[in-house]
C-alpha cells in the first residue's frame, strides 16, 4: 500500500485560510501569506532554495492528489494539472459542467474509501508515489475512516 501524505500550510495559530474565505475570495484575505515560504527567491512559483525546496520536491513526487470539492472548485480544479498526476475530488454531488474540461480530474461520490482507492493509494497504483491530500475535510475523512498509518 502506498502512503497518503497531507500537504497543507497552516499558521502558527492553526488557521489554514484567512478571514472572509469564500467562492469570490478563495482562501480568504491574506491567504497567500501562508504559501510565501514556497516561493522561489524571486517570488515566483517554482522550486525554492533550502528546506522549502526539499518540501517542494516531496510534493512533486506524489502520484495523485486527493482533494475536497470546495478546494477543487476554488482552485478551478488546478486547471486540470497538479504536477501531471490524477486529481481525485471527494464530493457528495456529481461534478459541475466545468470539470469536463479537465480529463485528469475525477469526482468520486461514493465515499472516502472509494476516493482513496481510485487515487491508486490503496494498492500502490498511484503513478509516481503517494497521494497528496489537500484540504482539511479530506484529511479528517481519511483519519475518521482509519486509513492512516
Amino acid at each position: 500500500m502506498s502512503a497518503s501524505v497531507l500537504y497543507m500550510s497552516m499558521s502558527l495559530d492553526g488557521y489554514i485560510a484567512g478571514p472572509d474565505d469564500g467562492p469570490d475570495n478563495p482562501g480568504g484575505d491574506g491567504f497567500m501569506r501562508l504559501h510565501e515560504w514556497l516561493a522561489s527567491a524571486d517570488g515566483e512559483s517554482g522550486r525554492p532554495p533550502g528546506p522549502a525546496g526539499e518540501m517542494h520536491d516531496e510534493m512533486e513526487a506524489t502520484g495523485a492528489v486527493l482533494v475536497g470539492r470546495r478546494t477543487a472548485e476554488q482552485a478551478d480544479h488546478y486547471k486540470g494539472n497538479h504536477h501531471g498526476v490524477p486529481i481525485v475530488v471527494v464530493s457528495h454531488r456529481p461534478p459541475p459542467p466545468s470539470a469536463a474540461s479537465y480529463p485528469s480530474v475525477t469526482y468520486v461520490t461514493d465515499g472516502i474509501e472509494s476516493a482513496v482507492a481510485q487515487a491508486g493509494v490503496e494498492d500502490g497504483r498511484a503513478p509516481a508515489g503517494p497521494a497528496a491530500g489537500a484540504g482539511a475535510v479530506v484529511f479528517l475523512l481519511v483519519v475518521l475512516a482509519g486509513m492512516t498509518a
